[in-house]
């Protein structure tokens, strides 16, 4: 059983506060490191009118937004235009990362908790795969209170077991 990480949104249009930016550098960090046997980013562009119409979000749409923050390592790159990555497609290619087999469980860090984490927490939760989110990897553009939300809701809709600390997962 291989040991994924979906590192979610980690790019420069998400580290605008200094929660942000300082988890960002401690994920470009774990991804340097040996911990994970193959790394997943996740990278979002606006181009939903769902954004910019409805709840007048207008970033991530330019290049240095959209862009990667620096030293973040990975094998490979899904890019999305809505909160999740998860699909059939993603759940296809897990189990060819996964010699075959689907996964029985991937970690989760990113930004922001309380959005695109969450959301594809709940959908790998949704598709029997336990998620298991790296909370001290994990931060919100909305503030630690938008942060401390996510973590809560994700405990009550995938359960407490799944939100950890990376000290506790290694």
């Amino acid at each position: 059983m291989k040991k994924i990480l979906i590192c979610v949104d980690v790019q420069m249009g998400f580290t605008r506060y200094p929660q942000t930016t300082e988890t960002a550098k401690k994920i470009a960090a774990l991804t340097n490191s040996n911990h994970f046997d193959y790394i997943i980013a996740t990278r979002f562009i606006n181009r939903s009118k769902a954004f910019s119409e409805i709840i007048r979000w207008n970033h991530l749409k330019s290049q240095d937004e959209i862009q990667f923050v620096p030293n973040l390592h990975f094998d490979e790159v899904r890019t999305k235009y809505k909160y999740t990555c998860v699909d059939s497609k993603f759940i296809k290619r897990l189990r060819s990362i996964n010699d075959g087999k689907t996964p029985h469980e991937v970690y989760i860090c990113g930004i922001d908790t309380d959005c695109c984490v969450y959301k594809i927490a709940i959908d790998l939760f949704e598709r029997n795969i336990r998620p298991i989110v790296i909370s001290d990897y994990c931060q919100s553009n909305g503030g630690p209170e938008s942060h401390k939300a996510g973590l809560t809701v994700l405990r009550r809709n995938i359960g407490a077991d799944q939100i950890k600390t990376l000290e506790e997962i290694l």
